[in-house]
């Protein structure tokens, strides 16, 4: 019979213990800071183990009848917590078991006791009496007791701040430093080296903030100088920025004295100064997918290249690209994170590594590789190397946190276990650390991808101003519509995972279809009987197959399609068409392929040298529209199984890096940027006549529009910034 929780019992199950009377989930004996309704989900579930709980039963258990509450995004919700705090997940369940549209059950062992937080079975057996004796009894322990706990609480406190600040590891707290709101986000900061001022550029400029006095001012650039604040100088006086406005990406040196803003080289992205001032190291862009680490003196002189990026390894790698540069305490070596792109589009299978090398480009050693690696990282006058790293392993989210690992600043490699540094809310997108080591400032992003609606004004052939699909604050995709034109599909990592959701554009809620890790790409088969999507069960290992999966509208399970390492893009035309196209990345190559929803790949249509890029497929099936990644669209003609290079469109004036077909399949609509900064969407027709259609805000870059197949509406996918500031960590 299964067991029911009474309110003194603590249940056991693996490394857990739930204390029911005191309301504590805990792990090998750490309480947990999980709380609320995931906790009396969790003593409801885990006090009948191997019984399925139904939602209808949840709902009536833990809200009254009068209560109005969107109680399955509430249940929802509350079970994801619970399985990031038990290390659990949907697809292989160790202790929460979904079962689809019925509820959950508990299948793990458990074991009881009594809580300690009980009333002892004597007490309760002795009657009033002997319960005040006890009492005295107990007051005179607890007297004792407590001047003991003072004395070894003293103690503890000193041990405590001894081995706090004479530890390099020691966690810290923020502080923050600069006040930006959403609508002026901070893109960039790094502190001086004396510690007394923060650089930092957002939307309106170029500033130098006072840290201790809060006083800010704004560079004095001219007005179309917009740039990007890279690494003090030694001397103080002087700043390394980027420049990414003109047409070539460009390295400067500006001047606290007021001097005019000096040009060091061009085609370069950022930099890091030396230490002894001595040198510059940047990163250059190539032709190539790579990029590459080049080495200047400090004046622009004597540029070299030192180093370039790996190239793809395997099918799950399409290339490298080397991230902000930093170098060693002594000025003889630099440090780097390369990002190592995964080929499929799925979210977390990216891999990254931080290595070291000497100015000359030689002994390379490799310190880290993980995909939980950010692109931040700093070294350290200690000799530490400090690099943003993804915090959660078990969510999905993008929170950061800075880790440090001893190096050898002359062999370049670790004396030292990697060690937790601060933890907070957002991505870590710089790290700069003072000359003396003592004061350390991060810059943090906190965006997301939010979806939004807009309506075609036919009569102008314009698009009106978007709203949002849902007002939640996490990440939100849609990228389909349904057949009717006011349904759309999404996933959000609302719950602490990617899951997909459906919404009509005329609604505030969703209605989850598929819950699990890395659901993303969701799509409509042809005849629109079959929601499509990817899942990629291991988001943390590139080398894992990724899977096609489809979803009867009508009801039932999700059944696979296909399986592949480096799936990339797919899509489906609209009938009377029946052509569903999937790409395949392997190192240089794109490979096309037709396949069926129900039997699976098809014959190869195309091979296409350049790696990942996107295309999309146009609504009758016979044109698929590349791009890749420049100014210009290859229209390929699909016919007869096999696609064949038709036409190829050049827009001077404008970066294409992604575009969909028109609900009519005249054009494509693509996301670009004008060269002051504002965000537009652009209709392209077959013949290359170029439109704006759409204008957005200045600060909130569009990632892709999907028209609705009635042409009314449309889905548009935009990065909202929301918390981007400095903070600030002294005595790490």
């Amino acid at each position: 019979m299964a067991q029911v929780t009474s309110p003194g019992e603590v249940i056991r199950f693996g490394a857990f213990e739930l204390d029911v009377s005191m309301g504590e989930l805990r792990e090998r004996g750490v309480r947990l800071s999980i709380q609320g309704l995931p906790l009396q989900i969790l003593a409801i579930l885990a006090g009948r183990p191997g019984t399925l709980v139904t939602r209808e039963e949840l709902r009536t258990r833990l809200w009254p009848a009068d209560t109005f509450v969107d109680f399955d995004h509430s249940i929802r919700n509350a079970i994801a917590r619970l399985r990031e705090a038990l290390h659990d997940s949907a697809e292989h369940p160790r202790y929460i078991e979904t079962l689809p549209r019925r509820g959950y059950r508990f299948i793990a062992h458990v074991a009881s006791r009594p809580s300690e937080s009980s009333t002892p079975a004597w007490q309760q057996a002795a009657g009033p009496g002997a319960s005040d004796k006890s009492r005295t009894l107990k007051l005179q322990w607890l007297l004792l007791a407590v001047s003991v706990i003072l004395t070894a609480v003293i103690g503890r406190l000193w041990v405590r701040h001894r081995l706090l600040y004479d530890s390099p590891t020691h966690r810290v707290t923020e502080q923050r430093i600069t006040s930006n709101s959403p609508d002026a986000p901070v893109e960039r900061a790094v502190v001086s080296p004396d510690g007394k001022y923060v650089a930092y550029t957002d939307p309106t400029g170029l500033y130098l903030r006072v840290i201790d006095s809060g006083e800010t001012r704004r560079w004095d650039v001219p007005k179309d100088f917009i740039a990007y604040p890279n690494s003090w100088f030694p001397d103080g006086n002087h700043l390394l920025v980027a420049r990414f406005d003109a047409p070539t990406p460009s390295l400067w040196k500006l001047s606290l004295l007021g001097a005019t803003p000096r040009k060091l080289i061009d085609n370069a992205g950022p930099g890091s100064v030396s230490p002894d001032g001595s040198r510059i190291a940047f990163v250059r862009f190539s032709p190539k997918p790579e990029n590459e680490l080049w080495v200047m003196g400090a004046d622009g002189s004597n540029p070299r290249k030192i180093a370039a990026a790996s190239h793809a390894e395997g099918s799950a790698h399409s290339g490298s690209s080397i991230l902000y540069p930093s170098w060693s305490p002594d000025s003889r070596r630099i440090a780097c994170i390369e990002h190592h792109w995964g080929a499929s589009l799925a979210p977390l299978t990216n891999l990254s590594s931080v290595w070291t090398r000497d100015a000359n480009g030689g002994d390379l050693q490799v310190i880290l590789k993980d995909t939980l690696l950010g692109s931040a990282l700093a070294w350290a006058p200690d000799g530490r190397i400090l690099y943003a790293s993804r915090a959660n392993t078990a969510g999905e989210r993008d929170d950061e946190e800075a880790r440090s690992i001893r190096v050898d600043e002359r062999t370049g490699k670790t004396t030292g276990p990697p060690q937790l540094v601060t933890s907070g809310v957002g991505i870590i997108g710089g790290i700069s650390i003072t000359s003396d080591g003592k004061r350390l400032v991060l810059w943090r992003k906190n965006i997301q991808e939010q979806a939004f609606i807009s309506e075609l004004d036919a009569s102008a052939r314009k698009w009106k101003t978007p709203r949002r699909l849902t007002p939640d604050a996490n990440a939100n995709i849609a990228t389909a519509w349904m057949s009717d034109s006011r349904t759309v599909l999404f996933v959000s990592n609302r719950n602490g995972t990617w899951t997909l959701f459906k919404q009509g554009i005329d609604e505030t809620t969703a209605d989850v279809l598929v819950e699990g890790h890395s659901i993303y790409l969701p799509r409509l088969s042809a005849d629109g009987s079959q929601v499509l999507y990817l899942s990629q069960t291991e988001p943390a290992d590139p080398s894992v197959p990724i899977s096609l999966m489809r979803l009867p509208i009508v009801g039932g399970s999700s059944q696979v399609v296909l399986r592949d390492i480096g799936l990339g893009n797919y899509q489906c035309a609209r009938l009377p068409s029946t052509l569903c196209i999937v790409s395949h990345v392997e190192k240089d190559d794109v490979i096309y392929f037709s396949f069926d929803p129900e039997r699976g790949i098809g014959r190869e249509l195309l091979k296409i040298n350049g790696g990942a890029h996107d295309w999309s497929l146009s609504p009758d099936g016979r044109t698929l529209a590349d791009f890749p990644h420049d100014h210009t669209i290859h229209f390929l003609s699909v016919e007869n199984g096999a696609a064949r290079e038709d036409k190829t469109i050049t827009l001077n004036e404008w970066q294409v890096d992604n575009g969909d077909w028109n609900a009519d399949g005249s054009g494509v609509l693509i996301p670009s940027i004008t060269p002051a900064g504002v965000p537009v969407i652009l209709e392209v027709s077959r013949a290359g006549k170029a439109s704006v259609v759409l204008e957005g805000n200045a600060n909130t870059p569009f990632e892709f529009m999907v028209q609705a197949p009635d042409g009314h509406h449309g889905i548009l996918g935009e990065i909202v910034p929301g918390d981007n500031n400095a903070w600030m960590i002294d005595n790490f």
